[in-house]
């Protein structure tokens, strides 16, 4: 795992915290049908195979928590992304070290500290894959059901 710069102490870390699955719902399967196929007349067998597409978006989708201490300058959250994959972050959200509250920000705007915690969504996440950060690459650890206090404050919401 290169998750370090250096030997410094005070070099920049990555540190993977969890991944978590997104919950299938039919609100959210609604949601994802409006957002990419809202106001279109499509046949039955058109509306199943777009409910096939939205499904297999959403089952894709893992919400990845990361603790980055001693970021520098080089953080920077375009450069996350799964080895091998042209998937980007999407709705992230800075977080309070604990994970238990959102910090207001302005749009890519960082937070300043010595330590940042941040969550944000990637689509057709794949299990067998690093990824690649602004300080190279971390291991992820198994994916797992998402905690209920998570969706809440880190909703996902789907694409177009």
């Amino acid at each position: 795992m290169d998750n370090n710069v250096g030997n410094n102490h005070d070099a920049a870390q990555y540190k993977a915290l969890a991944v978590y699955r997104v919950k299938l719902t039919s609100e959210l399967l609604e949601e994802g049908m409006e957002v990419k196929y809202g106001g279109r007349r499509l046949s039955e067998s058109e509306r199943e195979w777009a409910k096939e597409q939205v499904t297999e978006e959403i089952m894709s989708a893992v919400l990845i928590e990361l603790l980055v201490t001693n970021p520098d300058d080089r953080f920077n959250l375009i450069d996350v992304h799964q080895l091998g994959s042209d998937q980007a972050v999407y709705d992230e959200v800075y977080l309070a070290e604990d994970g238990r509250s959102v910090i207001p920000t302005g749009l890519f705007e960082v937070p300043k500290g010595e330590v940042i915690r941040v969550g944000f969504y990637l689509h057709y996440f794949d299990p067998d894959k690093q990824l690649a950060t602004s300080y190279g690459t971390i291991e992820l650890p198994p994916a797992q059901d998402m905690p209920e206090y998570l969706q809440k404050l880190i909703p996902y919401h789907p694409v177009d």
